[in-house]
């Protein structure tokens, strides 16, 4: 009886080691970059663009554009990057004038968690 303990202990030390790697290795759905990056100066902005850690679920993308007064800035559509499913951006409609934006974002991954967050960038350009 002892043997077969052991070997059971064995397996379940054995399972639970090789989990825990192959758990870890599947990325949770996140932001892992952006262009502006958060807290950036940027002289000039065409376009809000997002990288995240894996493809958004399809129409769960959200970003939306807040100027220094607070109010909404007007962007094109939503679209998906051809080449990378994980990369989604909008473009901008007008120039940005000087001063602090806000970016907040929303997608929901392959879990089927919402996930948000916002940052900030500013823009300064000599005009």
């Amino acid at each position: 009886m002892k043997k077969v303990g052991w070997a059971l202990a064995l397996a379940l030390l054995t399972g639970t080691a090789l989990a825990g790697p192959i758990a870890s290795a599947v990325p949770h759905f996140a932001l892992q970059a952006s262009d502006p990056e958060a807290d950036a100066t940027v002289s000039d902005v065409r376009e809000v663009r997002l990288w995240f850690s894996q493809v958004p679920q399809e129409g769960s993308a959200l970003i939306r554009l807040v100027g220094p007064s607070g109010d909404l800035i007007e962007t094109g559509e939503l679209q998906s990057d051809p080449h990378d499913g994980r990369v989604v951006f909008v473009t901008l409609e007008t120039p940005l004038g000087n001063g602090d934006y806000t970016v907040r974002w929303r997608g929901i991954g392959d879990d089927g968690h919402v996930v948000r967050g916002e940052f900030g960038f500013t823009v300064s350009a000599e005009r």
